[in-house]
């Protein structure tokens, strides 16, 4: 791929001048910069120097090669309610194979010793998903209560919960501003905290939110893990692992934006600043096997929850890619590795739109259980 895409128009803009005052300060026509613009041909090099005085940026910066350093970061807000509105889909796909049930019919009943009905309380709830698992294997009268900042995700989880035989209760707030007026006997979410800027915060006002000689559970991943977590049979393992790249990325998001890729790592630290008592971890025993010789309703129920998640189902448009690569150097990727990173996404994608019915893959996610006792 190593394509070169310039930003010359990008960078005129951002200094408000014309695409004539450019080629009047460069002693070329307007049509040259025109054509430079939208990619029909390329600035001489003897100009480029020129190109880097006038904007104050490298050469690899104006050929698109490395990111613009003067370019402002774009948060994802991966904590608001515009965000979340369109994340019905996702959430459900990604979340079919989320638990083995027994499993956590294990937690509750062997490591957290649930043996009467407690009050439970779901930050960052989405669409009732943990309330959908818990309720039916806690001890007869628990209650759910989940908080969310997103209608669409809500009325999603009171209609699931409308004829149930469960009381449950469902609060649209942010987080951030959620004022919490009972004490629960369990606070807990999943794959929350990873999406936002203060997930230290957030853990606080769990705390905050139970009973003395209550529980705070938190369900995480380490992103690390989670890319790792892949391995499709016919493909070279090492050669599809884009965590280098993705550490990149991450790195910059933790700086800039507070969102931590290792959150489900240091969340047993948080609780312990914090003041819980018996804290510990468990592994989620989940891994996803796809396999074609498996009932065909099983492998296609996995095989379509990982390519839907993914977004390995379609082909992405050229538009899409440059989307992409304009994200992840706005994060401070070279274009050559954000094309790597391409790369590998699009032989995954193509191995599964070629393979739909005979595919052989294995899925972990590592989510990390934390919890503790206040």
């Amino acid at each position: 791929m190593n394509t070169v895409k310039l930003t010359i128009a990008e960078l005129r803009k951002d200094k408000g001048i014309t695409q004539s005052e450019l080629a009047d300060f460069l002693g070329v026509s307007f049509q040259s910069v025109s054509k430079w613009e939208n990619g029909i041909t390329m600035p001489d090099i003897a100009l480029l120097p020129m190109l880097s005085e006038y904007f104050q940026v490298s050469v690899d910066e104006i050929l698109g090669l490395k990111p613009l350093s003067n370019r402002i970061y774009k948060s994802r807000k991966t904590d608001s309610e515009e965000h979340w509105n369109k994340q019905l889909d996702y959430l459900k796909d990604s979340r079919i194979e989320l638990w083995n049930h027994e499993y956590l019919e294990f937690l509750i009943s062997k490591v957290w010793r649930i043996t009467k009905p407690i009050d439970i309380i779901d930050f960052g709830c989405g669409y009732g998903y943990l309330g959908m698992m818990l309720l039916p294997i806690l001890p007869a009268g628990s209650t759910y209560t989940g908080v969310d900042i997103s209608d669409t995700l809500l009325e999603e989880a009171r209609a699931i919960f409308k004829d149930s035989e469960y009381k449950t209760e469902f609060i649209k707030s942010d987080i951030n501003l959620f004022n919490v007026k009972e004490k629960y006997d369990m606070a807990i979410c999943q794959a929350l905290l990873r999406h936002l800027p203060n997930p230290k915060d957030i853990l606080k006002k769990m705390i905050d939110s139970v009973s003395v000689g209550g529980m705070v559970t938190c369900i995480e991943v380490n992103r690390a893990f989670e890319n790792e977590g892949l391995y499709i049979q016919g493909m070279d393992y090492s050669s599809n692992s884009r965590t280098p790249i993705m550490q990149k990325l991450w790195k910059t998001e933790l700086e800039l934006e507070g969102r931590d890729y290792s959150i489900g790592m240091k969340i047993p630290f948080y609780m312990q600043e914090y003041g819980l008592h018996n804290i510990d971890i468990r592994l989620n025993d989940k891994v996803s096997f796809i396999n074609p010789f498996a009932d065909k309703n099983k492998y296609n129920r996995l095989f379509n929850s990982l390519i839907k998640a993914n977004n390995w189902d379609r082909t992405l448009s050229n538009d899409e890619k440059e989307n992409i690569i304009k994200l992840f150097m706005n994060r401070g990727l070279t274009r050559a590795e954000t094309e790597e990173y391409i790369k590998s996404d699009s032989e995954i994608r193509s191995y599964f739109m070629k393979n739909t019915d005979n595919a052989f893959a294995l899925k972990t996610l590592c989510l990390l259980i934390s919890y503790g006792t206040k």
